[in-house]
C-alpha cells in the first residue's frame, strides 16, 4: 500500500468520525437500539428454528430407538429358531439403524450447543441493547452536550455500583442503631 492511499484512508476516517460527531447522538442512539431490535429478532427467529429442529431430532430418535428394540426382538427370535438368512436381514437392518441414531445423537448434541450459543448471543445483546435505551432516555429528556454523554454513562448501573450502595445503606444502619442505643442509654 502507498503512503498516499495510506493518508487517503487516514483522512477518510477522520472525516468520518467527524461527521458522526457533526449528527445528533440521539439519532445514532435510536438507529443503534432500531439495529439491535432487528437483530433480536433475528436472533430469536433462528433460536426458535433450532428449537424446532431439535424436537424433530429427538422424535426422530426415539422412532429409531423403537425400531432398534423390535429389531432385536426379532434377531432374538430368529436366531431361536434357526433362521440365519433371516437374523442377516434383520442384522443388516440393525446396523444402518444403528449408524442411523447414532448420527442424530450427534446431530442434537450440535443442536443443544447451538441454541445455547444463540440463547447467550440474545442475553447479551438485551443488555446492550437495555443501556442503549437508558442513554437514549437520558437523551429524550432534553439533555444535550458533554452533561448528557456523562449522565448517559451514569445511566448504566452496574452491579459494583448496586454493592456499593448497599455497603453504605448498611453502614447507615448501623450508624444510627448505635446513635439510638446511646440515646436510650442516657
Amino acid at each position: 500500500m502507498t503512503v498516499i492511499s495510506r493518508v487517503a484512508r487516514l483522512f477518510r476516517a477522520d472525516m468520518h468520525g467527524l461527521l458522526d460527531n457533526i449528527e445528533e447522538p440521539e439519532l445514532l442512539l435510536k438507529q443503534a437500539v432500531r439495529e439491535m431490535e432487528a437483530e433480536q429478532v433475528l436472533l430469536k427467529q433462528q433460536a426458535d428454528g433450532l428449537q424446532h429442529q431439535k424436537t424433530t431430532v429427538q422424535a426422530t430418535l426415539q422412532r429409531t430407538q423403537k425400531e432398534l428394540n423390535l429389531l432385536e426382538e426379532g434377531l432374538g427370535l430368529c436366531l431361536a429358531e434357526g433362521n440365519d438368512d433371516l437374523a442377516r436381514a434383520l442384522l443388516r437392518k440393525q446396523l444402518y439403524l444403528q449408524r442411523c441414531h447414532d448420527e442424530y445423537q450427534g446431530r442434537l448434541v450440535s443442536l443443544d450447543h447451538q441454541l445455547a450459543e444463540t440463547l447467550e448471543r440474545i442475553e447479551q445483546q438485551a443488555s446492550a441493547l437495555e443501556r442503549i435505551r437508558q442513554q437514549a432516555a437520558v437523551f429524550d429528556a432534553g439533555e444535550s452536550g458533554a452533561d448528557s454523554a456523562v449522565k448517559a454513562d451514569l445511566g448504566a448501573i452496574t452491579e459494583a455500583d448496586v454493592e456499593v450502595a448497599l455497603l453504605k445503606a448498611k453502614a447507615q444502619v448501623k450508624e444510627q442503631a448505635k446513635q439510638q442505643m446511646k440515646g436510650h442509654a442516657s
